[in-house]
């Protein structure tokens, strides 16, 4: 009788568990306890949707505001005078970059976001393990999903709103990082220009984001309410070390090679 009795405890339960609209507003409020909640009965389809739609739409929209002919027009002069090229080949392929800058950048942001859940959730796995925790790989991935979830839809509003406020050709492809200002490099951009540092120190500098620290503690809270035996601390410190880790190599490579 008793196992009966656990197997209609946990059904009841699973029937319990909050929707997709209540889990991700007390992200917003009570994280810890809507963590909890989502790793006693993961569900993954409607996040996994939702986010994958904010990211493309952004992508989407980004395309119709930011001047993604700059770059390929720039390269398209170089090969016509060059000879490699007519006048009249380059004016049809920058009507094809054009045509399909929004649906690339649509298909690349949704499922870009996606994988780096995936990988977030791998890392969070391994971590871990190594630190002597428990948990499952499906209630980190949706930790991950929630949590990049809520940055993402704060992030999208404030660049629409800037965006639509500035008008189209405000901001080139290469400017992104610096619509909404939320990180450090940008300050200090805004403060002494940009020039005022090293490329690297820039570049990291822009590392120190706003949202990507947001992103992290929800993660860390998150990792250790879904877990056994892994503390809100731990998983921050895995998770910080990695992306401090990740953003000098990056900035170092992109100071080298002047991208």
């Amino acid at each position: 009788m008793e196992p009966e009795t656990f197997s209609k405890s946990d059904q009841e339960e699973t029937v319990k568990a909050k929707n997709f609209f209540t889990r991700f507003g007390d992200v917003f409020f009570s994280p810890r306890e809507a963590f909890t909640e989502i790793g006693r009965a993961p569900r993954l389809v409607i996040p996994i949707i939702v986010l994958f739609l904010i990211n493309a739409f952004s992508g989407w929209y980004l395309a119709q505001k930011i001047d993604t002919r700059a770059a390929t027009r720039t390269a398209l002069e170089q090969a016509v005078k060059q000879g490699r090229i007519t006048e009249e080949q380059a004016n049809q392929q920058l009507a094809m970059v054009a045509a399909a800058a929004g649906p690339v950048l649509a298909v690349t942001g949704g499922v870009s976001v996606l994988i780096i859940c995936l990988i977030i959730a791998g890392y969070g796995k391994l971590f871990s393990m190594l630190a002597g925790a428990e948990n499952s790989y499906k209630s980190l991935f949706e930790v991950s999903l929630y949590a990049m979830l809520v940055t993402s839809v704060v992030s999208t509003v404030l660049l629409i709103i800037i965006l639509q406020i500035r008008g189209r050709g405000y901001v080139g492809a290469a400017d992104l990082n610096s619509v909404i200002a939320s990180n450090l490099g940008s300050w200090i951009e805004s403060a002494g220009g940009a020039d005022v540092l090293p490329k690297f120190i820039m570049r990291l500098a822009a590392a120190v984001n706003i949202f990507n620290i947001w992103l992290i503690a929800l993660l860390s809270i998150g990792f250790s309410a879904v877990s056994r035996k892994l503390k809100t601390s731990t998983a921050a410190m895995w998770l910080g070390g990695a992306y401090a880790i990740f953003s000098i190599i990056s900035a170092a490579i992109r100071s080298a090679f002047g991208a």
